[in-house]
């Protein structure tokens, strides 16, 4: 039994050192180590052609060139290989001599099992038509210490990491285009932050040639969205979070990005001084904001397109009155605040000339109901009911009357509201309005009594009779 456990220690061992090695069944057709990686898998349905020390391999390596080491071939081209995985290790085993390596239209290759290691000769590494491969592990080129050029043009890479440009001490150049670059989901950041005369940007050649594939950026110049990555990163303000959510280009073709700044539930008292260039969507939920004015005076905020101010404290808009950016926006949310009422003929004339406006989110404030305002306000609801999306949610504040304690506004019978023994307010202004309007009565009476008085009888007035 010992003799057995050490046989097998001393075969596992085997295995691990020298790449390639298989151990078979009985039956010997199931090989124990790396079976779907195995060179011998594919080897029946082989074509390899030599020509000196080149070597051209279509589906597979023939039983001849996988029995021995063969340190004579320098090129070798691999054609479209059968499997999903390849290793790199048996490579490095059979052909320990290579000095440039190709994979072409190997449309099944999905990953590399293993790594080149620092005993590789490899000096040009070129891997194009790899159709499956989304990813090229740094890890399986890193240690190549002869390594100058790397070219994986025209296969699906979507991502890549640092390392693999950083990694081999000698690479000069990589070539990337005509691969499928996501630029939307952060794994590419890196690129971004690169100084333009950083060791990633200086080895790739084309660079300028590389384009979003992806989601939101399809057809977009990747160094463009990486330039608008980076001008993001840095004028984002502490402690909010930026996300380019989407890019377009203009008539001229420029690229013109839209950008989310995410500042909610940062226990803020005042929105951010600044934001990035070109920011369309600003979220301040959940903070301690109690007032709009710094963003309605803010320069920064011009181009802002959505804001939203849930859960905060405000308990006043007027400075939304007259501003240029009540007259182009296109959400408002002012939900969970401290509002009971709003200037209500401001809203109506800047809702009747914004010609972007979407969504305006007013619920869930502590709004004055009485027959001086809600009439008003009731008028502004429905009238814009396509615009104010959250109607159900705006009602009268928590009060004693039953009748309008948190009653929806927007359907509330106005009856309830102005009631008989309502009580309304007189304001001073309509106290001076009276006094004139009596007034006038009176000195209109005055003069048709004097008019009549003095067709009767002739006779002027008495003040008219005084006067020289």
């Amino acid at each position: 039994m010992k003799g057995i456990l050490q046989g097998v220690l001393l075969c596992s061992i085997v295995a691990v050192v020298v790449p390639g090695v298989q151990l078979r069944t009985r039956n010997g057709s199931l090989p124990l180590v790396n079976r779907f990686c195995s060179f011998s898998e594919y080897s029946s349905n082989a074509d390899c052609v030599q020509s000196h020390y080149r070597l051209i391999c279509r589906g597979g390596f023939t039983s001849y060139w996988i029995k021995d080491i063969r340190y004579d071939i320098t090129h070798l081209r691999v054609l479209e290989w059968p499997g999903e995985c390849f290793s790199v290790g048996s490579l490095e085993y059979y052909f320990p001599g290579l000095r440039f390596l190709e994979f072409i239209n190997c449309t099944r290759l999905k990953n590399f099992k293993g790594s080149f290691n620092e005993a590789s000769k490899i000096e040009k590494l070129t891997m194009q038509g790899l159709s499956s491969l989304w990813e090229l592990l740094p890890g399986v080129i890193v240690r190549m210490p002869y390594l100058r050029e790397l070219d994986l043009r025209r296969n699906m890479l979507r991502h890549m990491k640092a390392p693999l440009l950083y990694g081999p001490p000698r690479l000069e150049r990589v070539h990337l285009s005509g691969n499928t670059w996501d630029c939307s989901d952060g794994g590419l950041d890196w690129l971004a932050m690169e100084q333009e005369n950083g060791t990633a940007r200086l080895r790739i050649a084309d660079y300028y040639d590389l384009v979003c594939y992806q989601k939101l950026y399809r057809g977009k110049p990747l160094h463009k969205v990486m330039d608008i990555i980076k001008t993001t990163k840095l004028t984002c303000p502490d402690p909010c979070v930026c996300i380019m959510t989407h890019v377009v280009s203009d008539p001229t073709g420029a690229v013109i990005p839209l950008i989310t700044v995410n500042c909610s539930r940062r226990q803020l008292e005042e929105p951010p001084p600044a934001l990035p260039p070109s920011t369309t969507t600003l979220r301040l939920e959940g903070n301690k904001i109690n007032t709009i004015r710094g963003i309605i005076q803010n320069p920064h905020y011009t181009k802002l397109a959505d804001l939203y101010l849930d859960n905060n404290s405000i308990s006043a808009v007027k400075e939304l009155e007259g501003s240029e950016w009540f007259s182009k926006f296109r959400v408002l949310s002012l939900r969970g605040n401290m509002l009971e009422q709003i200037p209500v003929y401001a809203f109506d004339k800047a809702f009747q000339v914004n010609n972007n406006i979407m969504h305006v989110y007013l619920g869930h404030n502590p709004w004055r109901c009485d027959c001086l305002y809600i009439p008003r306000f009731q008028g502004l609801l429905l009238k814009y009911k396509r615009v104010i999306r959250d109607l159900p949610d705006i009602k009268c504040s928590k009060s004693s009357d039953k009748k309008t304690s948190l009653a929806q506004i927007s359907t509330i019978p106005l009856g309830i509201v102005c009631t008989a023994d309502s009580g309304m307010p007189i304001s001073l202004v309509n106290i001076v309005n009276l006094v004139l309007l009596l007034l006038i009565l009176l000195v209109v009476g005055k003069f048709l009594y004097d008019w009549r008085s003095f067709k009767s009888t002739g006779k002027l007035p008495w003040l008219s009779s005084i006067l020289p």
